[in-house]
């Protein structure tokens, strides 16, 4: 992460601890006076949504602090929201939360002639995870080796109903 993402993340995740939510991740894109600030909060309570009124929340008081700070020099955009359904997982925390589900991995470098990786996760531990492709091969994948991973959310098939024989 840039230094200015290390200085934005630790004004913003006290912020987020504040109202019970924990800071997914930091992106900053463009430059200049085109500059992006995305912010993702996510809850680490599963019966809890982040709502838009945390999103605001956070978002008043973390623009205040980034100007008071002198963070990002020129103009900029800030955004603030939930990570959406193909959250962003970061940290063992985020990959135990969804133990069972589908998830995208891509490594930085080959495991096994391969970098990316499709599949249910069916373990962390150890400071690595398992992830089971559709295949049935199951392959170990040290987590500070990953390079990006993410939820695969799985929308419920849905079957249409059947005619009815005449």
């Amino acid at each position: 992460m840039s230094t200015n993402g290390s200085k934005i993340w630790a004004i913003a995740e006290p912020l987020a601890v504040e109202r019970g939510l924990e800071l997914l991740d930091v992106e900053l894109a463009g430059s200049g006076s085109r500059q992006l600030v995305r912010i993702f909060l996510d809850s680490p309570d599963p019966s809890r949504a982040v709502s838009l009124e945390d999103c605001e929340a956070v978002s008043r008081r973390l623009g205040d602090a980034l100007e008071a700070h002198e963070v990002v020099r020129s103009n900029y955009m800030l955004e603030v929201s939930s990570p959406g359904l193909s959250r962003p997982l970061k940290k063992a925390e985020h990959f135990e939360r969804v133990v069972g589900k589908k998830v995208r991995v891509r490594m930085r470098n080959d495991v096994d002639g391969q970098r990316n990786f499709l599949g249910r996760l069916d373990e962390v531990a150890g400071g690595a995870i398992t992830v089971t492709e559709e295949s049935g091969k199951a392959t170990r994948l040290v987590l500070a080796e990953v390079e990006k991973a993410n939820l695969e959310y799985e929308f419920e098939k849905k079957t249409p109903p059947r005619r009815r024989a005449r």
